[in-house]
């Protein structure tokens, strides 16, 4: 049974802090330094010097980013520009987008949630994870002691009960609402009491899927066995066992999946890697007459109409050209799985991908540490026309988005997609209300 509990959320006083849209910021996986940078001098208070603090060449083991977060979140507590609700509550985060001309809104319920060992089934990831940005969140954590940015997950709500709930139970007027990037925030308290037995009586029975922060929920499980470890005695009640979430039902029409496009440097360019794709793929030049704009607009469409089976955009394999490789020997191409990979995880256009075109044919292992330094991401087709055309990368391959079904598929067989299969957009910026351990 998933454990879902309100909490007593810290956020910020807006008399004090100041506008909300100066206050939050993207989680850390993705804030570049000159994003970084743009954050701190928007405003004094923002929540990046939590989320992710500066490094600076005098940086000790006593004075460092995990230290001045710690520092930072004490004064701004201190100081009430952080504030303790008094009333334990569920928090209704309606986040307003635009994505290529259209109007979004994804709804995420915001709770405190049983950390859970992955073999329960219980919670459930879709992706592996890295060491480096664990190790990198358990030191934030171990000295803030506090869930600053929120795990965002999903659960199935098929018949539309639990947003039914929600519906009835936002009556009050919102905690904060803000403007920000073209994006619209707004929060609400669900602190009726049969509201929250409601909410916590049908999550009790979902499972629940890591969208995105699959090293933030790793880093908390880790730091409750450190705290369990040093404890005397251990209830399961302790703070340390819970982790906060955002909660988004997979049926929400705002939710929106992007694909990760791959930029390729790969060790070395074989000669006959045409030959050697022509095995498993039907490959096709596009519009190689028309403006590169138009050439790629006409890709992405044409990828498009081939689901559902497998296809790839292609740049850089031959100059100049942009092309359209979709698979034609299915059977050749799940012979390079591995043999015990569900019928889930060999559908998946990123295994596809990694096994047929950047393993077989070009020699990059998809478990290997080369992979790491040989393959970059970006959700943005036209970057990746760039990167190439530049000379940034040497090749690019462009993916169709993954359907949510086949990221909750891949969970239910107890595997894992490849890093970066796929991109939630748009991130869940942290800052609305953080999840205190003390």
């Amino acid at each position: 049974m998933a454990d879902v509990r309100p909490f007593h959320g810290l956020r910020y006083d807006a008399g004090k802090a100041g506008d909300l849209a100066d206050l939050i910021a993207p989680p850390f996986d993705v804030i570049t330094l000159e994003r970084q940078a743009a954050l701190y001098r928007r405003s004094p208070h923002n929540i990046v010097r939590l989320e992710l603090g500066e490094q600076r060449d005098t940086d000790t083991p006593q004075d460092n980013r995990y230290t001045r977060a710690a520092a930072c979140l004490q004064e701004w507590l201190e100081s009430g520009v952080l504030l303790r609700d008094e009333t334990v509550c569920f928090y209704v985060y309606d986040q307003e987008y635009a994505h290529e001309g259209r109007r979004y809104r994804r709804r995420a319920l915001l709770g405190r949630v049983r950390l859970e060992e992955w073999e329960a089934g219980i919670v459930r990831p879709h992706e592996h994870t890295l060491a480096q940005p664990k190790k990198d969140r358990l030191e934030l954590l171990r000295h803030t002691r506090a869930n600053v940015s929120a795990v965002f997950s999903l659960y199935r709500d098929p018949r539309g009960q639990l947003a039914s709930i929600i519906d009835r139970a936002r009556q009050d007027p919102p905690l904060l609402h803000a403007e920000d990037d073209g994006q619209r925030h707004t929060l609400y308290a669900l602190s009726d009491a049969a509201a929250i037995e409601s909410v916590t009586g049908q999550l009790s029975a979902a499972t629940i899927y890591i969208a995105d922060g699959h090293h933030r929920y790793e880093t908390a499980l880790a730091y409750r066995d450190e705290q369990r470890a040093k404890a005397s005695a251990w209830s399961g009640h302790e703070p340390e066992s819970f982790v906060l979430m955002a909660l988004t039902a997979a049926e929400d029409p705002g939710l929106l999946l992007l694909p990760a496009h791959r930029l390729v440097r790969p060790p070395t360019i074989p000669e006959d890697l045409l030959s050697r794709l022509a095995r498993s793929f039907r490959i096709e030049d596009i519009a190689p007459d028309r403006d590169r704009a138009a050439a790629l607009a006409e890709l992405l469409a044409r990828m498009e109409r081939t689901l559902p089976a497998a296809a790839f955009g292609a740049l850089g394999l031959v100059e100049n050209r942009l092309q359209l490789l979709t698979l034609s020997d299915t059977r050749a191409v799940h012979a390079l799985m591995p043999a015990r990979c569900s019928a889930a995880s060999r559908s998946l256009d990123v295994s596809v991908l990694h096994h047929a075109v950047l393993g077989a044919a070009l020699g990059i292992d998809p478990q290997g540490p080369e992979h790491e330094a040989a393959v970059a991401y970006t959700e943005d087709a036209a970057d990746a026309l760039r990167q190439v055309e530049t000379g940034g990368y040497p090749m690019a391959f462009l993916l169709n988005p993954t359907p949510v079904e086949q990221v909750l598929a891949v969970a239910d067989a107890s595997e894992r997609m490849p890093q970066k299969s796929t991109f939630f957009y748009p991130k869940l910026p942290a800052g609305l209300v953080m999840c205190p351990l003390d």
